[in-house]
């Protein structure tokens, strides 16, 4: 379920993200769509995880991975996980995505406790040579430095 808290109404967004918690993924989408494509780091998840479940639209792993990384970016932490395992998925096409699948797969476990229970970084690392194991972990500290002081996108 998604929980969200915001200081000003958007009658929108909240019903666009309430869709969403009942499965309704069309209106979700169709709603919560100009949101994502405005900025909204929750609205960007919900698009980004709708493409990459098939909910409501075709399923697209590009499209996916384009939404989950502009809300991962944003600190988003429920689309840390799900853009870890896209980019692991298309690591065979893209292998420097095996590098950032990794790098979401830790930052998701370090920012959402759900994910701590989770084995997905563990099964990337295994994957990595020691030289993208050491880029991954130089990017991890330069994202976990710039947020710092950030806090999580809302959940």
């Amino acid at each position: 379920m998604i929980t969200y808290n915001f200081s000003y109404a958007q009658v929108d967004l909240d019903k666009g993200l309430q869709a969403f918690d009942a499965k309704n993924y069309k209106q979700a989408f169709s709603t919560l769509k100009p949101y994502a494509e405005k900025g909204n780091c929750l609205a960007q998840y919900v698009i980004g995880f709708s493409y990459q479940y098939g909910l409501s639209v075709t399923t697209n792993d590009s499209l996916a991975r384009h939404w989950l990384l502009l809300a991962a970016e944003q600190k988003q932490t429920n689309a840390m996980g799900p853009l870890a395992a896209n980019l692991m998925s298309a690591s065979d096409e893209q292998p420097d995505y095996i590098i950032k699948a990794y790098m979401w797969a830790v930052l998701a476990a370090e920012y959402l406790p759900s994910q701590r229970m989770a084995s997905t970084r563990y099964v990337i690392k295994g994957y990595l040579k020691p030289e993208q194991l050491d880029a991954a972990n130089k990017l991890i500290d330069e994202y976990k430095l710039k947020w710092k002081d950030k806090q999580n996108c809302p959940q």
